[in-house]
């Protein structure tokens, strides 16, 4: 006889039958043409629907137990795990730092990321000067959390961001430039903790698909990575970035947490049609288990030591459907690491690609980072995969 819990990913089944949750907050892959349970679904009051991936038969919901225990015996549902969470790969530290007397060193005087848009989905965009003056470069704000319609950040993480890709930042005593006129379209999907849920990442991912062609996307940069191997979800994320790579838009995904480590690459940093990048502590050699092919990462950036303007990440935008302006930032600067920055930083690079070649897809770009990066002296392959850019070769 058929056991209706053999649908239920194995973490999920040993919470169901302790029965110890009111409610679940899940995952469901439907068979096609389940219009009538989901429409069940909608109307009932016994879940809350986060989003429903219409091309893959996806639905994320939360949703009470003696539902859930219902819901599994219908013919039309082939598989339940809980809604795995997503964490961002950056850390800051607030510091003293004081602005260099030095020039701003530009990759590439003739190209500055003009008309191309870099999505980003992390924990907002903070409204500073050079992303509103003298032009509006934050062209789609989206909060899936509180859904304030302005553009703020909470965390202060997605303003980081778009400051290594779009603004000016401090490296080593130098000011670099970028992609200073590239548009941003900002998906906030993180809170002020530094955490998600894959439901939300997956509405936000629909959502760049949505505006991608609209603003002529052309960056996806993902800042985050999930703990677990739940190749469910890893399928899902996997099917994304497949529809995004159709689409000639190339998606940015760091390694992980733990800088370059060859243990530390794990779920989303091992799909396809993407591009990983490490971060190098550059005062240190490191060697890892010999490869005989690089796989993961495939290539490695800068890491830490990134200075930013901070911002005020108790701003709120609205109150009583009244937009509020931002206040005026202090002059202090906040030190930022993580895989994240290294990530952010090669898109910052890949945006001025984009510029001079619009229609270069991810494997006419791996190939030419095949011909443009260095290998750096004593670390071994399977931590830096191609080594670091040599961005003059990449641009000429």
């Amino acid at each position: 006889m058929f056991n209706p819990q053999k649908k239920l990913h194995p973490t999920l089944l040993n919470i169901f039958k302790k029965n110890i949750l009111t409610n679940y907050r899940i995952i469901i892959k439907l068979k096609s043409n389940s219009e009538k349970l989901i429409k069940k679904l909608e109307n009932s009051i016994n879940c809350e629907i986060i989003h429903i991936i219409k091309f893959l038969n996806i639905i994320s919901l939360i949703i009470t137990h003696k539902f859930l225990s219902n819901l599994i015996e219908s013919a039309e549902v082939e598989f339940v795990c809980l809604d795995s969470e997503v964490f961002l790969c950056g850390n800051k530290t607030f510091s003293d730092f004081q602005l260099p007397d030095s020039k701003i060193i530009t990759s590439n005087l003739s190209l500055t990321g003009k008309n191309i848009t870099v999505g980003l989905i992390d924990s907002g965009i903070y409204p500073l000067e050079s992303f509103t003056k003298s032009k509006n470069r934050i062209i789609i704000f989206k909060d899936l959390l509180n859904n304030f319609n302005y553009p703020y950040d909470d965390n202060g993480h997605g303003t980081a961001m778009c400051s290594i890709i779009g603004d000016k930042f401090i490296y080593k005593g130098s000011i670099l430039k970028n992609a200073y006129e590239c548009n941003f379209c900002m998906i906030k999907a993180f809170d002020k903790y530094n955490k998600s849920y894959c439901s939300l990442i997956f509405k936000a991912l629909d959502l760049i698909l949505e505006y991608s062609k609209e603003t002529n996307l052309q960056i996806l940069c993902l800042t985050f990575e999930i703990f677990d191997f739940n190749e469910f979800i890893l399928n899902i994320f996997q099917s994304f970035i497949n529809k995004l790579s159709s689409k000639n838009i190339l998606v940015i995904i760091p390694s992980g947490n733990n800088f370059s480590n060859y243990c530390s690459l794990k779920s989303l940093s091992l799909l396809n049609n993407c591009i990983t990048v490490g971060g190098i502590n550059f005062k240190e050699s490191s060697k890892g288990i010999n490869h005989n092919k690089i796989l993961k990462p495939n290539l490695v950036s800068i890491y830490e030591n990134i200075y930013l303007s901070n911002i005020n990440s108790k701003y709120v935008p609205e109150r009583n459907n009244q937009y509020i302006y931002p206040t005026k930032i202090k002059k202090s600067f906040v030190e930022y690491y993580g895989t994240s920055c290294s990530c952010a930083y090669v898109c910052s690079i890949l945006t001025l690609l984009k510029q001079k070649n619009n229609s270069i897809n991810i494997s006419d770009t791996l190939s030419l980072l095949k011909l443009c990066c260095n290998k750096i002296d004593n670390i071994d392959s399977s931590i830096q995969g191609l080594g670091t850019i040599n961005v003059n070769q990449l641009l000429e």
